[in-house]
């Protein structure tokens, strides 16, 4: 079966990929000239590379880990050590470390936080750990169920205190979704920090060894192509055509 797929980000990609592997043969349509969609990358005529951000995979990314794996591409993974480093703006220049030691979860991730005393104080950490219990009990069920709510919302329902948020979480906010903790989903930074607490290496963290575009995004158009499907750059859609029940039909190219 052809398969029509819109766009050329890593959605877009994977899902050719994997349709790919059950036989079918996709066909990426992306508008840009370019691979990657959010974590597209750009060279100058210096041969210099931009990037639209700071791409980071989390030990935690289990779906993510097992492409790079597929495509025999997890020697571009550039391994760092296991500690989140924040910034203190009210002390220009200085780092505070939360280092994870080599131990089981949540033990390593609980012990990471008991020795930072730069960012939180002791009732600080208390609260914040008793507010996460729900979470960490009741598992991802929970963590669906406080869609609901935004983290900010969240966080007072918890009781745990504002400047937890401020020194922590409006940074993890902004990581994970480029948008602070009032206006994003508790169960996008309660999906995460439950994935950090329960898996040893879940919060570890690892960066490609060059450009998105071409270290992960073409090998995956190479895999595509090599088995017969398609990716087409410059090739905007124009109108996604519906069956009466709403079903999409095709697409209308713009051009």
């Amino acid at each position: 079966m052809r398969v029509a797929i819109a766009g050329a980000g890593l959605a877009g990609l994977a899902c050719a990929k994997y349709l790919t592997d059950a036989g079918h043969t996709p066909v990426v349509l992306e508008r840009q000239d370019v691979l990657g969609g959010k974590v597209a990358a750009w060279k100058d005529e210096d041969g210099d590379w931009y990037e639209t951000g700071l791409h980071i995979f989390f030990g935690a990314y289990p779906n993510m880990l097992q492409l790079f794996k597929e495509l025999d591409i997890e020697d571009r993974l550039q391994w760092k050590e296991h500690t989140m480093i924040f910034n203190q703006p009210e002390k220009p220049g200085t780092y505070s470390r939360f280092d994870f030691p080599d131990l089981p979860a949540p033990i390593n991730g609980i012990v990471a936080i008991l020795r930072n005393n730069d960012m939180l104080t002791w009732p600080e950490k208390i609260r914040f750990g008793v507010g996460l219990i729900p979470a960490m009990i009741h598992g991802q069920k929970y963590v669906e169920q406080m869609d609901k709510y935004s983290f900010s919302e969240w966080l007072k329902l918890q009781n745990v205190p504002p400047r937890v948020e401020k020194e922590v979480f409006i940074a993890m906010s902004k990581a994970l979704n480029f948008i602070n903790p009032d206006e994003i989903s508790s169960t996008v930074i309660l999906t995460a920090l439950n994935r950090f607490l329960q898996e040893k290496n879940g919060s570890k963290m690892a960066f490609l060894d060059g450009s998105p575009t071409e270290r992960l995004c073409q090998p995956m158009v190479d895999y595509i192509t090599q088995r017969g499907g398609e990716v087409r750059l410059n090739t905007p859609i124009k109108e996604f055509l519906l069956n009466s029940d709403g079903s999409v039909r095709g697409f209308l190219i713009r051009g």
